[in-house]
């Protein structure tokens, strides 16, 4: 048995049944790697990762499954492999389920479990349902749903196994043998490289102060045929260590077994490799048509490194570009127009905004074009969902904090999302859901305008504008004790609301070409699009959207996919229903009653024409005045008649 010293050290971490099968692998691996078994999750098991005793070794790798090893990975500072289920595993879960119920339900965090439908006709006569799950709750949710469906027992991650247990169910482990013996190699495997480059990593940085261009060739099966001086440097191996061996072995950051497969440039492609970031592209080499390879090439300069230390103190990126602007607010109505107006005008100020309307009509886009058209546009934009944290780590989120505040505690502190927004804009989506408990500290915030790190004394001074949306009834919960008086004064300098997409109908035509022309552009089919939304437009003009534009954009993200699948036919109505059923039920078009006068008989085939022309000038108003001959705002008022 080799040498514990030399061997990767992973520890696994489940608080499930899994951890059985960790720990009844752990021996049968002990060549690959020296694996320790922890029957702890989440914050636990990172605390345990952190605070390694002295003298003992410290982990090179984690190994956890399901949303614990997703909240291990985004927060260990050492790499973190997610068990997934094998095929093989997946399979002997499914024979085992099926010897105990034909009727088989499988439960697995985020995703599907690929390959399950074509094995049905390898287990007879069964049934199986999947479901994927974000959270617990959500797992509990299609547990029960399940069972009130008939199903008898559930395939799936530990927690879903325990939940339908509780639930009187049978339950059968999805994870296996197989899946945690692949992610423990895979794990060492990433704990042996990083291992060897720690010792060359002080003399590559050093040789890449200066820009320098990294090149590596391989042959059609990926293995390295040539590789310059600056790439050895990069990687921190030797020729005779890569030459003739597949890159995606010896790099897997620089695989190119994709551009080999698809025949397609891959550019500008941003990577880790042994800790730091690069930019690399990978582009193939054809011959009459054949691929006989690719060349793969890295760029690193000092402005790189500096951004590797500004990402790891800062734990992830914190600014981006908005990708909206106000013209991206699509719609000739009255009430978009006075959108419109206001964010301009909101623009040209600092004074907070408030942002309300119901989910799907476009918050965030709205923030962002405000952003974009502001003195601020060439400054950081940092978005953060309210909602979408507990209150402990929604509060170090946007305060951030100093070594030590907390157990667990990052090294160093972090800084929090105001200050990642210096001298930009802060977006608080769903504000309406922070908890009372912090709502005081927000207040303070936009009151002084400094923050105030979780453990410091020191207030730190922030320059941002403050942009807020939600859909809540923020009176109402002002009323009911929920929300604080003062801080909804406080936010509500700007107010600016978004109405749904049902009162406003004549921006259907317009935001559904739109959308319909992106999907169709991103599908290679642009030439469908006058065909497609011809045959749509009528059925989305009679729909009430009660998604407002997230909605339609779902809807039409659907039917590009069928118009762009064949172009050689037309498309059927009931592909059509098959594609959009929650508005397959809506009349295209209100049909005449047999008393209606001659006055509204001669108003419906109208309005048919108007769409027509609509459909025909792919959404465009203007254009489609033009050839009716009439104004704009009287082609609003006919599409907008009911």
């Amino acid at each position: 048995m080799p040498d514990s010293t030399l061997r990767p050290v992973v520890w696994a971490f489940s608080t499930s049944r899994l951890r059985h099968v960790f720990t009844s692998m752990a021996p049968l691996l002990a060549e690959v790697a020296d694996v320790r078994v922890f029957d702890r999750g989440f914050e636990e098991a990172l605390r345990t990762a952190r605070d390694v005793p002295a003298g003992s070794p410290a982990p090179d790798a984690l190994v956890a499954a399901g949303a614990n090893g997703t909240y291990l990975r985004d927060h260990a500072e050492v790499p973190v492999v997610v068990v997934t289920a094998s095929t093989v595993d997946a399979l002997q879960a499914l024979v085992q389920a099926r010897r105990l119920s034909p009727r088989i339900g499988v439960v697995n965090f985020q995703r599907s479990v690929a390959g399950l439908e074509q094995a049905r006709h390898l287990l007879g006569e069964t049934r199986i349902e999947q479901r994927p799950y974000l959270t617990p709750e959500d797992a509990r949710a299609q547990v029960a749903d399940l069972a009130a469906q008939g199903i008898d027992v559930i395939v799936g991650s530990g927690p879903a196994c325990e939940m339908a247990e509780q639930a009187g169910l049978r339950s059968v482990l999805l994870y296996g043998q197989d899946s945690v013996a692949s992610a423990v190699r895979q794990a060492a495997e990433i704990a042996r490289i990083a291992r060897g480059e720690a010792a060359r990593r002080d003399e590559v940085r050093r040789s890449l102060e200066v820009l320098e261009t990294a090149v590596v060739a391989v042959d059609a099966a990926g293995r390295v045929r040539t590789a310059n001086p600056a790439l050895l440097r990069m990687i921190g191996l030797t020729a005779q260590e890569i030459l003739a061996r597949p890159l995606a072995e010896t790099v897997p950051a620089l695989s190119p077994e994709r551009v080999l497969q698809t025949g397609s440039a891959d550019v500008d492609a941003v990577e880790r490799i042994a800790g730091r970031v690069v930019v690399v592209s990978r582009v193939p080499v054809t011959e009459h048509g054949v691929t006989l390879g690719a060349v793969v090439t890295c760029h690193d300069a000092a402005t790189v490194q500096r951004l590797e230390r500004r990402l790891r103190s800062q734990h992830r990126p914190r600014r981006f570009e908005p990708r909206y602007t106000l013209s991206s607010m699509v719609g000739p109505s009255p009430a978009m127009a006075r959108v419109r107006s206001l964010a301009e005008r909101y623009a040209r100020t600092d004074a907070t905004v408030l942002i309300t309307g119901e989910s799907g009509t476009g918050k965030e886009m709205v923030a962002q074009g405000i952003h974009a058209a502001s003195r601020r546009r060439d400054q950081p934009f940092v978005a953060v969902n309210c909602a979408a944290f507990p209150e402990t780590l929604l509060e170090s989120e946007l305060f951030g904090y100093e070594e030590g505040a907390f157990t667990g505690s990052r090294r160093g502190g972090r800084p929090g999302l105001f200050e990642a927004a210096h001298l930009g804009t802060i977006f608080l989506d769903e504000v309406g859901d922070v908890p009372v408990t912090l709502q005081t500290r927000l207040l303070r915030v936009l009151q002084e305008r400094q923050v105030l790190r979780l453990g410091s004394n020191d207030p730190t001074p922030v320059d941002v504008r403050v942009v807020a949306a939600t859909h809540r009834d923020l009176p109402a919960a002002v009323a009911s004790g929920q929300f604080r008086e003062d801080l909804y004064y406080r936010l509500h300098i700007l107010p600016l609301h978004l109405p749904p997409l049902r009162d406003r109908p004549g921006d259907v035509a317009a935001i559904a070409a739109d959308l319909l022309r992106r999907a169709l552009a991103r599908l290679g089919a642009p030439g469908m699009h006058a065909l497609a939304l011809a045959a749509v437009l009528p059925r989305l003009q009679a729909w009430t959207w009660p998604g407002n534009v997230r909605e339609l954009e779902n809807v039409l993200e659907r039917v590009a996919i069928l118009y762009a699948d064949d172009t050689s036919r037309a498309v059927g109505e009931d592909e059509l229903a098959a594609v959009m059923p929650e508005i397959a039920a809506a009349p295209a078009a209100r049909p005449a009653p047999a008393t209606r006068d001659l006055r509204a008989a001669r108003a419906a085939r109208e309005r048919e024409h108007v769409l027509r022309v609509v459909a025909e000038c792919g959404g465009n108003q203007s254009e489609a005045a033009r050839r009716l001959g009439i104004g704009r705002s009287t082609l609003y008022r006919k599409l907008s008649a009911r």
